[in-house]
């Protein structure tokens, strides 16, 4: 019996917040007809149905294109600074494959020559020390 008392007037309140809000008149925006002057009670031809259908056609691809190549254009700008670091990073690499590549040329060559200098020196020892 305790509950009933804050139940129902719980249950007044949220009845009389809801008939307030349904009182509330909306302002409706204006209509299409009234708009552009298009009289609903009138019959009109398919011809001219048509030619509407196709104006709203063509004005609509016109703004999504339009919009789409905007967003493009957003899009590329706000990854023109990552593109330009990746690459220079990917320049910098190629730089860095090309040195390492020329280095290890290098180190064989003289790896070679300096075994071919030694095996030469020690076969010529060798031969004139006996």
């Amino acid at each position: 019996m305790k509950f009933k008392t804050p139940t129902l007037a719980l249950l007044f309140l949220t009845l009389a917040i809801q008939m307030s809000w349904s009182q509330e008149g909306r302002n409706s925006s204006p209509t299409f007809a009234s708009e552009f002057g298009i009289d609903l009670q009138r019959k009109y031809d398919g011809s001219e149905v048509l030619a509407l259908i196709q104006i709203v056609t063509e004005e609509a691809e016109a703004s999504i294109e339009t919009v789409f190549n905007e967003g493009y254009k957003q899009g590329v700008l706000a990854w023109k600074p990552e593109a330009d670091y990746w690459k220079a990073k990917a320049e910098n690499s190629d730089a860095e494959i090309k040195r390492l590549k020329k280095e290890r040329w290098l180190f064989a060559l003289g790896g070679f020559s300096a075994g071919f200098l030694s095996a030469t020196g020690i076969g010529l020892a060798v031969r004139f020390g006996n």
